[in-house]
């Protein structure tokens, strides 16, 4: 009887998560709404160049400012992800023409929701890599040389149990921007028995976006093509990565 039960809780989840389906239908609604996740997403990326032409201006010594545009950064695309929820889940109705101003308190909140998030998977990053990296004398001198073809991959590893703690409060995001805000432990018992699919929904395939979006970018010869081209399909792609987080918090909704 307990054997059957689980069984019964296992389809359950697989009919609420379904990877495939949830792929299509994120696919599908990114293609659907692409015109206004376009328009939305316009002018943080147009802000978005005007940042990177002075950062690859700035020398690295100067901390302060390269800090500074490295928030400005995370601000502007925190804004175009408020818009593409919204666009996604409730229609380009639900948006302004230029996209969320970062002027409302919902879009303050789902910045501060965002930034704790950041926070909270670095600080488990490190204890995860260390988890790994020490028992494996990994941190020895010369063992795993910087640029080494195994340090990326390791670290990729590594970087999977933040990622999965991330990947179920992540739909606190969606949430807040359809103005439904989701307390974290309410988040953690919706997505309980989800856990492993959505790290490779929300976690997993955005590494597949990035390394698609770097091979294209690649195909350009000069540097400064490969950050121009890297740059366009950054923000091309990604709504679809935030259409992802959308249906998955539609479908656990």
């Amino acid at each position: 009887m307990r054997q059957r039960q689980q069984r019964l809780d296992r389809a359950e989840i697989m009919e609420r998560l379904p990877l495939v389906p949830t792929l299509t239908e994120a696919v599908h609604r990114y293609r659907e709404q692409f015109p206004a996740l376009l328009r939305v997403i316009a002018l943080p990326a147009l802000a978005h160049a005007v940042v990177l032409s002075v950062w690859y201006r700035t020398t690295q010594e100067d901390q302060l400012l390269v800090i500074f545009l490295w928030a400005v950064q995370g601000f502007l695309m925190t804004l175009a992800a408020i818009s593409c929820h919204r666009v996604i889940l409730l229609g380009a109705e639900s948006v302004p023409s230029l996209g969320a101003s970062g002027t409302t308190a919902r879009d303050w909140r789902f910045i501060g929701i965002a930034a704790a998030l950041f926070v909270v998977t670095n600080l488990l990053l490190q204890f995860a890599t260390l988890a790994i990296f020490i028992p494996l004398g990994l941190l020895k001198p010369g063992l795993v040389p910087p640029g080494s073809e195994w340090t990326l991959p390791i670290a990729r590893i590594a970087a999977l149990p933040a990622l999965y703690v991330a990947c179920r409060y992540a739909i606190c995001l969606p949430a807040m921007a359809i103005d439904r805000p989701l307390p974290p432990k309410e988040a953690w018992l919706r997505t309980r028995g989800h856990g492993m699919r959505l790290l490779l929904l929300i976690g997993v395939s955005p590494w597949l976006l990035h390394f698609i979006q770097r091979s294209l970018a690649g195909s350009f010869s000069s540097s400064a093509d490969y950050v121009v081209a890297g740059n366009v399909l950054l923000w091309l792609l990604l709504p679809l990565e935030i259409a992802l987080l959308s249906i998955c918090y539609r479908r656990l909704g």
